[in-house]
């Protein structure tokens, strides 16, 4: 499958969902195989990351994580340097962000999705994207979830709800 990509944004690649109290070793690969696609591709890229406050929702249900400032928060060190940080409070990596306007000024209409998790952050910012005009592009192996099914049916989901395109790191060329 041949996919045009304008933009990347890679969602949450930071230090508390990678190898941090929030990680698992299900994402130990998935920084490698995101900075093999950011190179191939040499697209303009934003690497979008948690940054909250006390007051932000999700530190209701999740307790405190990625606060903003601290390690946590930071992106991990193999995508370091590798694109545009945007920092974001919620799911959606389109909420409260400048990331529509910076992606329009690019001239960006065909956004590939990478990062964590494919259930929570992916599939909201996908839905967002989707809801703002963008066609959205998730590589499967460039995203997990805590299990195979919750992943699996989240790329169904955000394929047959928002019309991504789900596709393998061996289809970009």
């Amino acid at each position: 499958m041949v996919v045009n990509v304008d933009a990347i944004v890679v969602v949450d690649m930071i230090n508390v969902f990678v190898s941090g109290k929030m990680g698992s070793e299900r994402y130990r690969d998935i920084p490698r195989n995101i900075k093999d696609i950011i190179v191939k591709l040499n697209k303009i890229t934003f690497l979008v990351q948690d940054s909250h406050v006390p007051t932000d929702p999700e530190i209701k249900i999740w307790g405190p994580h990625a606060m903003d400032g601290s390690f946590e928060a930071e992106t991990v060190p193999e995508l370091k340097g590798m694109g545009i940080i945007i920092k974001k409070s919620t799911y959606d990596a389109f909420f409260g962000t400048d990331l529509e306007n910076r992606l329009k000024e690019a001239g960006a209409t065909n956004i590939l999705f990478c990062g964590l998790v494919t259930d929570i952050c992916i599939q909201n910012t996908v839905a967002s994207a989707f809801f703002r005009g963008f066609n959205p592009i998730v590589v499967k192996e460039c995203t997990d979830s805590v299990d195979d099914f919750t992943r699996d049916y989240s790329l169904s989901y955000m394929e047959r709800i928002y019309g991504a395109k789900i596709i393998s790191k061996t289809d970009i060329s």
